[in-house]
């Protein structure tokens, strides 16, 4: 049970270190990615920097999910299709909430609309992802 015990706490570790970080990074570029569509005024190369920054952000969680390769959520005995129905309205709300913003934010008479979405969705999405991540049963039991 000991050995158990000590593979909880090693995963939580882990987990509380690269957690911050990956958080924090995709924050950065998804304010880099929103900042450069005011800056750059040609489509093209808003489009490059645009799929540049979105491999970033897939590469940052696919170099977490290697470098944690314990999965520290719990998989449930049997289908549990309340609890999924919850995670998805949650994250469809969450998505629609973020899309609106940034729809009004666009319309808006600010001098930088993109900036500012930017700034928001740099700060809504790691909550989001933690949000979501608390939602999701854990082997600990700590939901």
């Amino acid at each position: 049970m000991a050995e158990v015990d000590a593979a909880r706490i090693a995963v939580g570790a882990a987990e509380s270190r690269g957690l911050p970080i990956m958080l924090a990074a995709t924050g950065v570029l998804t304010f880099l990615d929103f900042a450069a569509k005011d800056e750059i005024a040609s489509p093209r190369r808003r489009r490059l920097v645009t799929g540049i920054i979105q491999t970033a952000i897939a590469g940052i969680g696919m170099l977490e999910a290697r470098a944690n390769p314990v999965n520290p959520f719990a998989i449930a005995p049997v289908p549990q299709p309340a609890a999924f129905g919850r995670y998805t309205a949650v994250a469809a709300g969450w998505y629609a909430d973020e899309r609106l913003a940034v729809h009004l934010l666009r319309r808006s008479r600010l001098s930088r609309p993109n900036t500012v979405a930017g700034a928001l969705l740099a700060v809504s999405r790691p909550v989001g992802t933690l949000v979501a991540i608390r939602m999701m049963p854990r082997v600990d039991d700590r939901a």
